[in-house]
């Protein structure tokens, strides 16, 4: 072990959106601090965001936005059936407003707050890019370049390509944090509050097989944000903290075409015909643009897979009229890529990778997972889908587009039905963008031992920490991954220091 001596009021443990947050909160309070970032940037997964969750706030006020604190509260605790701390939630949505003014007296410019689909609330607070005003991918990175700024403006300690190994305790309390510099050296450095901030385990096929029940790359292509392996939670488990279920921040995706053709993408993620191996539809396909409801109900199939079906005269509709969903992240109006895009991933050509692109790895880009054919028989000999089902189905469909859908009682003006030509399909499987939970804490987010009891001096939020959506991420108020991670970690980051304040530290 190294005889190199560093000391601080505070550690934080991970850079990205909830530690460099704790950090300046940490700092701002006059306490030092020191964070530890294997990586050698700030930000990590958040980086690839473009804003996060407020209500109440001025941006919402300004667009006459009729959603208030007591409205998220009641949402979200009703999501979830009241399987999560109240407290902890209650303290979250207070804050949110006062963090988008917090962020804003560093610099960041907000473009507004947002819906992410029709049916979800105007919570998204997307940052503004220099020299433009529409939402953009990786907008968000403003947000924590402007927090690494002022963390250095407060004298922050940024250790990258410095990794934590070990939280030490003494007589039961936060002591110091064993770590691994850049050039190798094994060191610890003493403290009086330590704040773990790693984001959970997305990049850790292991874990997220052992505590998810997925097998990675075969039934689920979540993305892999590089080095978050879990090492945050193993941490804290072996210094004593109490475990919580975690979850996957479940979404859906069509690997090798989702972010790469957008166009094809997109198309194929309208209110269309959806079925499964077996050529049986099981939902109502107006769910679609809420992709956690999606995941969530292919996550159930056969598989755990599931497939959307259209034709020509489908997509003549769509050059006619326009898309029935557009997102705010892809903003995909119309289908005039279509066919370019097409020629390209049919034949096998790359497409220019940008954005949450850049995570899609080889092997999810070698999977065919779109199809085109000349016959229902020849598509469903590609899918894999039983054919003779798969008849039925759409003969039922398509009687129900000439009057009703008794079945699962899809509106009238999403009911198009297939009637031949060119046919196209697209395979779907379960995706997300990371784990969610895993370590118990309070609602100052003080980490809990298994008997509810706290570990004086140790912190955890962001990822690690989250446990407020239940057994599913509420899409239905966009932005609150990274509004969580924000708000906790400025939560963390204040309240080590008040517990250093305080007659229980003396």
């Amino acid at each position: 072990m190294s005889t190199t001596k560093m000391e601080a009021d505070v550690i934080v443990i991970g850079g990205g959106a909830s530690g460099i947050t704790a950090a300046v909160a940490a700092a701002e309070k006059q306490a030092s601090v020191i964070l530890l970032e294997k990586g050698s940037t700030t930000g990590g997964a958040a980086n690839m965001g473009m804003g996060f969750f407020a209500v109440e706030s001025k941006y919402q006020k300004a667009q006459m936005v009729d959603f208030s604190k007591e409205d998220a509260f009641n949402l979200l605790m009703n999501y979830t059936h009241w399987r999560v701390d109240a407290r902890l939630v209650r303290k979250y949505i207070e804050q949110t407003a006062s963090t988008i003014d917090w962020a804003e007296s560093m610099g960041v410019e907000f473009l507004g707050a947002y819906k992410y689909f029709e049916k979800s609330t105007q919570t998204w607070h997307v940052v503004k890019t220099a020299g433009s005003n529409a939402p953009a991918e990786r907008a968000a990175s403003n947000l924590y370049r402007a927090l690494t700024e002022r963390a250095e403006e407060l004298g922050v300690q940024i250790c990258y390509q410095t990794k934590a190994t070990k939280i030490q305790t003494e007589n039961g309390a936060v002591s110091g944090v064993e770590f691994v510099d850049a050039a190798g050296v094994k060191s610890v450095a003493e403290c009086n509050a330590v704040v773990v901030a790693t984001g959970g385990f997305g990049d850790n096929p292991k874990m997220i097989q052992d505590y998810l029940g997925f097998d990675w790359g075969k039934d689920l292509h979540s993305f892999r944000i590089p080095g978050v392996e879990g090492e945050g939670l193993n941490m804290l488990w072996e210094a004593g903290a109490a475990k919580t279920q975690p979850v996957m921040e479940l979404t859906y995706t069509t690997p090798g075409v989702t972010d790469v053709f957008k166009t094809l993408s997109e198309t194929m993620r309208q209110p269309n015909l959806m079925v499964n191996l077996d050529g049986l539809r099981f939902i109502n396909e107006e769910i679609m643009n809420n992709t956690v409801y999606t995941g969530n109900a292919v996550a159930l199939q056969r598989q755990r897979m599931a497939f959307t079906i259209i034709d020509d005269s489908i997509l003549n509709t769509y050059r006619k009229t326009g898309l029935d969903y557009i997102t705010v992240h892809h903003n995909i109006k119309n289908i005039d890529s279509w066919d370019k895009e097409l020629s390209t991933y049919l034949n096998g050509e790359a497409a220019e990778a940008s954005g949450l692109s850049m995570l899609h790895n080889e092997a999810q880009k070698a999977q065919i997972n779109l199809f085109a054919a000349d016959s229902l028989e020849e598509l469903a000999e590609k899918m894999g889908i039983n054919g003779e089902n798969l008849k039925k189905t759409i003969a039922e469909y398509n009687e129900a587009c000439t009057s009703e859908d008794l079945f699962f009682f899809k509106k009238h003006k999403y009911l198009k039905p297939l009637k031949g030509g060119k046919l196209y399909g697209a395979r779907h499987f379960p995706a997300g963008y990371g784990s969610l939970g895993g370590v118990k804490t309070n609602d100052k987010l003080e980490v809990l031992k298994a008997d509810g009891v706290k570990i004086p001096g140790l912190y955890s939020c962001g990822t690690d920490a989250c446990n407020i959506f239940g057994d599913s991420y509420c899409f239905l108020m966009p932005g609150n991954t990274m509004g969580f991670a924000v708000n906790s970690g400025r939560m963390a980051g204040y309240n080590a220091v008040d517990y250093m304040d305080s007659d229980e530290f003396q």
